[in-house]
Parts: C-alpha cells; structure tokens; sequence
C-alpha cells in the first residue's frame, strides 16, 4: 500500500532516550501508610523533591523537609517510598524490544529519568542481572538527574546527554509520558513521542527502524563512511566523491568522516588511494570533486570559498565547458591536465549557483541546455558518467538551486526539457522489459528527476515497487554504475551512493504524494 508505506517514509533515529519511570515500568502510589496516594505525588511535585532529583540534598533530608512540609512523619515517608519502590512493574513490550535495541548496531539506547541518587542506586544496583529491569542489560547508558545536576524539563539536562552520546537532535528520538518533558526536547531539535503505551511504542519504533527506508539508513549508519567504489573489474578504493555525493544526495554530513583539514581542493581518490589501473598511477584534483566539497562540507576558513571558486572560474572554456586538472606538487588547478564533460560542467555550474554566481557563466547555462535539448546523454551517457538515467540526475540537481539564486531563468529553461525526457526514459524503461527495471541506480535516478521536475508520483508507481523489490535483506541497493574511468572506460560503482539515492527517491515520494 502506497500511503501506508509513505508514513513509514522517515528517516530513523540514530539514538533512542526512554524515560523510566510511567514509560519502562509502572508503580503504584497506593501504600499501607496513612499516607494517601495523591499526597505522595504531590510531594514528588514539590521543589524540595526537585532538589533531591537534581542531587542538591539527600533522599534523607528529603524526606524532613517534605515532612515539615506536609506535616507528616518523615519515617512514614520514608515508608511509603520504600513500598511504592517495591511495586514496580515493567511494561514487557518494552522491555522485550529493548532488548533486541540493545543488541542492534545501528541504534544507541539511553535512558533519561528524574530520580535521586539513593532511589538510583537502588534501581541500578538491587537487580540481579536475569532480572528484566536490570538496567545495563537494557541500556547502554542510563542518564540520571542527579549525576547531570539539572532535571527534566530543564534544557540544560537535554544538552548535557546529547553532547555525551555524540548525536544532534535531529537523530535522536526521546520518549517520555509527559508533554513538558517532549516540548523541552523539541527544543533542541530531539524527536520526542508522547508514551501512551508499551505496544503502541513498540508497533511505531519498528515502523520507523524496520521500514524500507529506515533499513536503507540503517544500512548508511554502518557503511557509508566504509563502503569503498568498486571497478566492474573488481578493484575497491576509497572514493570521496562517493562520499560526498552520500552526503549530499540526503544531506547529512554525518554519514561520513571527510573535512578539508589544510586542502583546497579535492582529489576523486580519497586518501590518495590512487588504484594501479589509473595510468600513470597519477590522479590531480579536479573540479568535480572540489565542488561538492564546497556545498557538503563548507569550509570554515575565512576566504577559501572565494579563493577556490576564483580559480574554477578560470577554468572555463570559451563554449562554456570546464576542464579541471591539477598539478602534483600544488592544490591548485594547473591548465596542464585538461577534462571535459558536460555533466562535469553541470555539476561544476551547480556549485556556482550555490555560491550566487551562477549568472556569471551563461555560456555554460547554454551548453548545459544545448545537451539536453538535444538528447547528447544517449545512448551511452557521457565519457565519464555512462548511464543516461544517471546524467539526467546530475542535470535535475542543477534545479536545486536556492531560488533567490537563479536569476537566469535555470528552471525555467531545463526543467520542461527534463520533464519530458524522463518521462521517455520511464516509457523506454518500461518497453525494455525485466532487464532495465532491475537496475535500482537507473530507477532512482529516474525517480528523484521525476519528482525534481514537478512529475505526480502516479506517474512512476511502478517504478517505485521495482525499486522496493531489488532491496537487499541489509537495507542495501545492489551497487550500479555511476561513473567511469575516461582513458579506459572501465565503469565505477558504490553501493552505499544507489543505497542513498534510492532512499532519497523513497522519501521523495512520501513527501509529495
């Protein structure tokens, strides 16, 4: 079902907080002291109790003061804790499932409770670990209030756990059963849920982990960063572009470990894992490269985005194609080592209408639309990307230009073009038969220009239910064949690069159904 599958479309967190207590387990506030059920939370409401939570005074002076307080005998207090303590009860929905978190390695699992000291220790330390609320059985790391020195809903308590754990907000997903707790979170970017039920927590955690999507991240969490390029001739090294384009394609720059450290350009081979098939076993930056670079991971140093940008402008040809080459003992482009590729040019483009100057080049806006126009990506694609679905991709990301930046009319002179040559690419896919549909590369390419374009969904459904069947059991697309080496034409392929582009068409068509 399509839009049963399109809420599933999400991208799923890499850290899950719970809360304890309401949401692990249940207790009851009903006691054989004199001490009614409601006066006992009401004096977990109290600022005195906050203290406590927070580590500021001990459970005993606790207890004193809330007696002073409620003119009570601290020692009945006391008493009523204690049994209230003895009548927890987990949820084994949620303890069930926990467990098979806790032993998943793409998601971290934290706890986070309001809870002092003593009641802490308690909890942590008088369980046997065969018992099913003992808590490093089910956590990797349980956050109290009283070792942070702030309690929810305070924010400085959220910060503290999210600088520990390593994760911005946005990949972190916390659960508790009170609405102020949530909104301090969302505060911070946390993905909070309201808890209504162990069952209910569960059936939406597994939709989001254990969606067709959520696998394809999952699968990213673990590999993006690792997932070496592979030659159709079965030579591995690690690619940067790749990397990148990963990063890019659903942006999120955490998915991989690359920064510019002291360069100022980019090599396609990262690390200089140069393989021995390149000629010469020499590999200069290039353009390609470096302007992606430039959009995923914008260097922090004052000026260099001026600098580098200055010299790829000075690597435009006269029919507004760009060569791109560097020299082996500098990081600068050297007119030496010349290459030419329309979708290069394309991408190269792109970069400048990130950076506000795209008006500057509209002999290369021209080119780019002379090869659409005239089909010049068929049959075999370009001399370095050999797939036309693959080209058509790199063409529409031309049309991701923020807005305020395309004041040359770049949508409007390519977007009705791609539209209609995807929708030939969709119809000539489908009178192919069997053998291009099972291409996952080709059909999310196809996909992500289709939606980039403004064409419905209803339009390439089939397109979307061939993606979903080629998924493999890890989350993975099977790798397909990006690029190619110009001098041999032996062609380059990364399957975490089809695995993310093939998420991002999924979550594309969620986001306009």
């Amino acid at each position: 079902m399509v839009l049963l599958e399109s809420k599933l479309a999400v991208k799923p967190p890499r850290a899950i907080i719970f809360d304890l207590g309401d949401v692990l387990f249940q207790w009851s506030a009903k006691t054989t002291t004199t001490i009614p059920a409601r006066k006992l939370r009401d004096i977990l409401s109290t600022p005195i109790w906050h203290s406590y939570e927070r580590g500021e005074i001990s459970r005993d002076e606790c207890f004193e003061q809330s007696a002073q307080k409620f003119s009570l005998q601290a020692h009945e207090i006391a008493e009523a804790f204690t049994q209230a303590r003895a009548s927890v009860q987990p949820d084994h929905d949620i303890v069930a499932f926990l467990k098979v978190l806790k032993a998943d390695p793409a998601v971290d699992v934290y706890a986070m409770s309001n809870i002092g000291q003593e009641d802490y220790e308690d909890v942590l330390e008088s369980r046997p670990e065969r018992d099913p609320m003992w808590l490093p059985g089910l956590f990797d790391k349980v956050f109290s209030s009283a070792g942070a020195g702030h309690r929810k809903p305070e924010r400085a308590f959220y910060q503290q756990i999210l600088d520990q754990i390593g994760h911005v907000g946005q990949d972190v997903m916390f659960i508790d059963d009170k609405e102020e707790n949530i909104r301090a979170a969302r505060g911070l970017g946390i993905r909070g849920v309201v808890f209504k039920n162990g069952q209910v927590t569960v059936d939406m955690l597994k939709a989001i982990l254990y969606s067709p999507v959520g696998q394809g991240w999952r699968y990213l969490y673990q590999n993006a960063n690792t997932c070496n390029s592979k030659t159709e001739t079965g030579v591995a090294f690690a690619d940067a572009f790749a990397k990148l384009l990963t990063a890019d394609t659903l942006q999120d720059q955490t998915l991989i470990n690359l920064s510019w450290g002291t360069r100022e350009t980019w090599n396609f081979f990262a690390e200089g894992d140069v393989p021995a098939l390149v000629p010469g076993g020499v590999f200069p930056d290039d353009l390609d490269t470096t302007s992606l670079a430039l959009q995923v991971l914008p260097p922090s140093r004052e000026g260099l985005v001026t600098s580098v940008l200055d010299k790829m402008a000075e690597c435009v040809n006269a029919d507004g194609t760009f060569m791109f080459r560097a020299e082996k003992k500098k990081t600068y482009f050297d007119p030496e080592r010349i290459r030419i590729d329309p979708i290069v040019s394309a991408n190269i483009l792109g970069c400048f209408y990130f950076f506000s100057r795209g008006h500057r080049f509209p002999k290369t806006l021209d080119m780019v639309h002379e090869f659409i126009r005239d089909r010049s990506y068929l049959p075999n694609g370009t001399k370095y990307y050999p797939s036309p679905d693959v080209c058509l991709f790199f063409l529409s990301r031309l049309l991701g230009a923020p807005p305020e930046n395309d004041t040359t009319g770049l949508r409007q002179r390519l977007a009705p073009l791609l539209a209609t040559q995807v929708r030939e690419r969709i119809q000539a896919s489908l009178m192919a038969g069997d053998q291009s549909r099972r291409i996952a590369l080709d059909i999310a390419c196809r996909i992500l220009t289709s939606a980039q374009v403004g064409i419905p969904p209803r339009e390439y459904e089939h397109e979307r239910r061939a993606l979903l069947e080629l998924q493999a059991g890890d989350g993975s697309w099977e790798t397909g064949w990006i690029y190619q080496y110009g001098s041999t034409g032996i062609k380059i392929g990364n399957k975490a690069v089809t695995t993310a582009i093939a998420v991002k068409a999924l979550q594309v068509i969620s986001e306009t159904e």
